[in-house]
């Protein structure tokens, strides 16, 4: 009996230490699963807001020029925008500028946006910059990879009509986020007379991919789980923009593709693809694109942005001559 009391206490003894290793087990499990929808979520929240780079010294004045401060509503949902007019005393073609992720119309093209606006006025064009929204001084809200953001440069295109553009007038120029939204919105409205696309990726999701880590710094194992938080918290698919599915829309209105050739954040295997289905657009690898090479490289520049949409800050001459070229042949 003793011996048989001593194996059902054993029995009950094991069962309770099973038990008490599954709930541990279990606890863990629940703890690293909520840790890890925790950090997903936070990463969905953070990641797409963007930052407000607003310098309120490098505006129009600061080049002598005469501006007006606007401010408009995108196309769709009302959102307001901000912007900078330059009108040109001829007013006849305007050039319409959108910056890249995280920067504003002060601060893109390294802090050169607005020298560069200067020098298209100069040779005759009125010139409009705007902040997406989220950015710069336009009201708050999410970045799509252009899902969301060609509303915006669709209300500027309002905006300018109501100024007297005519349809064919109107001439946009984006890079990186900025190039993904004038593609839809170029693809939307056909007033739009041409368009030059800097760094622009055929399909956000394998950039994304590409990056995740660099600009996350998370494991990719987070990347999956932070666009279902996305889905879910906001409404939309980040992974969705897709220029290479729309820019076959814009024909037979004239492109130009300008991709600096050893691109990390968005290869020139992108320009590549693009041109698959937009063989007509006239395009321009940069060489090199190397921040180092600048005589005075900005402070803490994130390497993963190097080579990456910065072909005026390297050549401005350059840039500025070819991109006059285009318009003036392309906006009749």
């Amino acid at each position: 009996m003793d011996q048989n009391a001593g194996k059902a206490k054993s029995l009950r003894t094991s069962h309770k230490l099973t038990k008490i290793m599954m709930w541990v087990v279990l606890g863990v499990v629940l703890i690293l699963v909520i840790g890890y929808l925790g950090i997903s979520a936070y990463a969905a929240s953070s990641l797409t807001l963007p930052q407000r780079n607003f310098d309120a010294r490098l505006n129009p004045g600061a080049y002598g020029l005469t501006y007006q401060d606007v401010s408009f509503t995108a196309r769709g949902d009302n959102l307001q925008i901000a912007g900078w007019y330059l009108p040109s005393e001829e007013n006849q073609r305007v050039i319409l500028l959108v910056h890249g992720y995280n920067n504003s119309r002060t601060n893109g093209f390294l802090d050169r946006f607005v020298a560069f606006a200067s020098d298209l006025h100069k040779a005759g064009f009125s010139v409009m910059l705007i902040d997406l929204r989220g950015h710069g001084q336009s009201e708050s809200a999410r970045f799509t990879f252009g899902i969301k953001e060609r509303d915006d440069v669709l209300g500027a295109v309002d905006w300018l009509e109501v100024q007297g553009y005519s349809p064919g007038k109107i001439g946009v120029l984006g890079y990186s986020l900025g190039a993904g939204s004038i593609i839809g919105a170029a693809a939307e409205e056909v007033d739009i007379g041409a368009v030059w696309a800097d760094s622009l990726f055929a399909d956000i999701r394998p950039v994304l991919e590409g990056g995740w880590t660099s600009l996350s710094g998370l494991p990719q194992v987070f990347l999956y789980s932070t666009e279902a938080m996305v889905r879910l918290f906001y409404g939309y698919d980040i992974a969705a923009s897709r220029p290479i599915e729309e820019i076959g829309q814009i024909a037979p209105r004239p492109i130009f593709l300008a991709h600096c050739e050893k691109d990390k954040l968005i290869p020139i295997s992108n320009l590549e693809q693009i041109l698959t289905v937009a063989q007509e657009a006239e395009t321009w690898i940069i060489p090199q694109c190397d921040i180092h090479t600048m005589s005075s490289p900005p402070a803490n520049f994130p390497e993963i942005f190097n080579n990456h949409a910065i072909g005026y800050a390297l050549n401005p001459e350059e840039y500025t001559s070819r991109v006059i070229r285009f318009f003036d042949a392309n906006l009749k």
